[in-house]
């Protein structure tokens, strides 16, 4: 089971990662096409579709693949370098020249001429191959980075629709506290009333009410800036309503992989480990071709010249010239310009190798971290339950004591108040066990708008 749950990594965040780059031509433009923003129109908004919108308006994808667009060039700029160059130039002169006190006193001239040279480097111990590996490198780290872009914006957005959804639970616990409690004060004015309870338990329960439609708004307060958060990282405008369904009530009891197989893994193929490893490897190469820049080089050229060369008068009569040759270049002295240089990228080098080991680190601190979440979250979640049904049974008894003139008036109000902690802690725990599922399928490149585990299948992704 193991092995094949993440056999071989895959895509970071699998075909979110697809429909981005399908739509990534698009980023120049304010506007998407193929965006699906959510409106006014009604319907719930999706996880899956919060995180379409995320990746279609997130700024970070968006600089990642322009990012990637940019280093592919420099990559061809690097290959350009082992190619030959073709200049030709034209000249055309028309000249007069006029001289007093002889018998022909003015002469002119009319000349056109013309060459065409190519240059090609043949040799220069290995600078040119040096810069295609490192560019070829650096294109590589742009991609990974673009991949890792792509899955924190996953991840944030995980994080925030499922605290959109905690919010609005948490909200929904407090009304319902608030209705008991209007309830329990009308049972106290009841009994005040028949004279079975003093004015106490009115005052009491008024309080109590109090306190409920307290938390009801604070909770409201929570519910506008939780939502107003989800819309900015889903890119929605400012004032849309973003309706969201019903909290998920399945809970996937899916065994996670082995911890040590998802490190082995992460170590291997994490998108921000490779871009790491991209980026060391582009700036070791770029030391071999800083070295390679204070080393001889030959070079091959050949002109055709028509009438002088161009930065000649053009001859009156007409001649051609043909010539070719090689050139060897060697630096003998250059201020110690290139050993300062080569220190500099050999200093860049180190600094890379160092950003590879905290690159490291920190993926698996994230990943272990990420697992420990899903497995207590998981643990909560059964002891939430069981706290909400002992909260239920609680308020049941104390409210027919109370009807029955045995409990009294605080009993019920504390029964009242753990029935309302429970049902928080309830929704907080389910938020937090889908949220923490669906980050470590995003952490590990393997979500794919599902929020069940037993839906992912490797065979799925292609291989990188």
């Amino acid at each position: 089971m193991d092995a094949r749950f993440i056999r071989h990594w895959r895509r970071s965040t699998g075909i979110a990662a697809i429909a981005w780059l399908l739509i990534a031509p698009a980023a120049r433009s304010a506007e998407l096409p193929g965006c699906e923003i959510p409106d006014d129109s009604g319907a719930p908004l999706t996880l899956a579709a919060a995180v379409d919108a995320a990746l279609c308006r997130n700024i970070k994808t968006a600089t990642a693949w322009q990012a990637v667009q940019a280093r592919t060039a420099e990559v061809g700029i690097a290959r350009a370098a082992s190619l030959p160059t073709v200049n030709a130039s034209l000249l055309a002169q028309d000249s007069t020249t006029r001289t007093p006190g002889t018998i022909d006193a003015t002469s002119r001239m009319r000349g056109l001429g013309g060459s065409v040279g190519v240059n090609w480097r043949l040799f220069d111990f290995g600078e040119r191959a040096a810069n295609q590996s490192s560019a070829d490198s650096q294109l590589a780290a742009a991609v990974a980075s673009r991949d890792e872009a792509v899955r924190k914006t996953v991840d944030e957005t995980i994080q925030a629709y499922f605290a959109a959804l905690q919010a609005r639970a948490t909200l929904e616990a407090r009304q319902q506290a608030a209705r008991q409690a209007a309830r329990t004060l009308a049972a106290a004015e009841r009994r005040e009333e028949r004279g079975i309870a003093g004015r106490s338990d009115t005052l009491q329960a008024e309080t109590a009410l109090a306190r409920a439609r307290l938390a009801r708004q604070r909770a409201q307060s929570d519910v506008d800036k939780s939502f107003s958060s989800l819309g900015y990282v889903i890119g929605a405008a400012v004032g849309t309503p973003l309706i969201l369904p019903p909290r998920p009530q399945s809970v996937d009891d899916t065994p996670l992989p082995e911890l040590a197989a998802l490190l082995d893994d992460a170590r291997l193929n994490h998108p921000a480990i490779l871009a790491a490893r991209a980026q060391r490897d582009a700036d070791n190469r770029k030391v071999a071709a800083t070295l390679s820049q204070g080393r001889p080089t030959v070079d091959f050229s050949l002109s055709h010249q028509r009438n002088g060369s161009s930065n000649q008068v053009p001859a009156a009569g007409r001649s051609s010239t043909l010539s070719a040759g090689f050139t060897v270049n060697i630096p003998i002295f250059d201020g110690y310009s290139n050993k300062y240089q080569v220190q500099r990228a050999r200093a860049q080098a180190q600094t890379s190798e160092a950003q590879v080991v905290d690159a490291e680190q920190q993926v698996l601190s994230e990943l272990v971290t990420a697992v420990s979440d899903v497995r207590s979250s998981r643990a909560s979640l059964d002891a939430s339950k069981q706290l909400l049904d002992t909260a239920n049974a609680a308020l049941e008894s104390a409210e027919n004591r109370y009807q029955r003139g045995v409990g009294d008036i605080l009993e019920l109000i504390n029964a009242q108040n753990a029935l309302s902690d429970a049902l928080e802690s309830q929704a907080q725990c389910e938020s937090l066990w889908h949220a923490a599922r669906l980050k470590l399928l995003a952490d590990i490149g393997q979500w794919r708008g599902s929020t069940d585990l037993a839906s992912v299948k490797t065979d799925a992704f292609p291989s990188r």
